[in-house]
């Protein structure tokens, strides 16, 4: 159980910075749909370098992914949850 917490908790970093980095690169984009595009992407990159990294005898190993996949929605849901406090800042503040 300690070791699944710990392994989790290491997911989030390459998911952080990967989400990061693409976030920034796409700064100048203001779609609705760029943090989902975003995250999606950050989690089929960490997913596949999490493949490469647990390959064993030159095959891919995919059975970490479901790992890297929820560390990433759970920084999706905190990036919409801090996009929705923004929003709702920017309506409540007199100008």
């Amino acid at each position: 159980m300690a070791a699944d917490l710990v392994f989790f908790i290491g997911a989030l970093v390459p998911t952080f910075l990967i989400s990061r980095l693409f976030l920034w690169l796409s700064k100048r984009w203001s779609g609705s749909g760029r943090l989902a595009l975003v995250h999606a992407a950050s989690a089929l990159v960490s997913c596949t370098l999490s493949a490469f990294g647990h390959a064993d005898n030159d095959t891919l190993n995919w059975s970490h992914s479901a790992t890297y996949i929820i560390a990433q929605m759970v920084l999706f849901f905190i990036d919409m949850n801090r996009k929705e406090r923004q929003v709702a800042t920017k309506e409540q503040s007199p100008e």
